[in-house]
């Protein structure tokens, strides 16, 4: 009898041994891919290498400096249909400065932004000014690094310049756990030129 009950023990804890060697959990401080941030609500058709067709609306964003352009002044300009063009992603995030709760952002990625102004690799900074003159150094490599969005909506609305826009610089800090203190001085909103050195 003692065996049976010393087998069936045995047999259980090799059940409970085998079955913990098989689960496959998520570190919880792994660090999260773009992916895991955003969600995709267009597709491009506009990419690095394409010519940015010259706006035909008004004038969002000029990039000034070293950008890929044969201009004569070295500025390329979007309109609000070319810029969302490079298509748009969303995601949520707790807008402590401006909105004070969570909102949903649409715009498109930083990245992608900049592979179709054609900013040189090694680029270390960009000037970034508001339409107020607001100004801040952003660090290039948070474009590469996180998933940044130029975004041009907020809740589904598309922002207007008494409500941050048209265009706003926004970190995904909930998904990276990105320190507020650091990161939300670069949250660069009524975004209007990008000055390349």
């Amino acid at each position: 009898m003692l065996s049976k009950v010393l087998r069936f023990l045995l047999l259980g804890f090799v059940v409970v041994f085998v079955a913990a060697c098989g689960t496959t959990e998520t570190p919880k401080d792994m660090t999260p891919t773009f992916e895991d941030a955003y969600k995709r609500v267009t597709e491009a058709t506009l990419s690095a290498g394409d010519a940015v067709p010259t706006p035909t609306g008004e004038v969002i964003l000029t990039f000034r400096g070293n950008v890929g352009t044969t201009n004569v002044d070295n500025t390329l300009q979007f309109d609000m249909d070319t810029l969302e063009k490079l298509g748009l992603v969303e995601y949520s995030v707790n807008d402590v400065q401006a909105e004070g709760k969570v909102v949903t952002f649409q715009g498109v990625l930083l990245k992608d932004l900049l592979a179709v102004a054609k900013i040189p690799a090694g680029t270390t900074t960009l000037h970034m000014i508001a339409l107020n003159d607001y100004a801040v150094d952003f660090p290039a490599a948070d474009a590469e690094q996180f998933p940044v969005m130029l975004a041009t909506k907020v809740d589904g609305q598309r922002m207007t310049v008494e409500h941050y826009g048209p265009t706003r610089i926004v970190y995904p800090t909930d998904t990276f756990k990105l320190d507020p203190a650091q990161y939300d001085p670069l949250w660069i909103w009524q975004l209007a030129t990008i000055e390349v050195k």
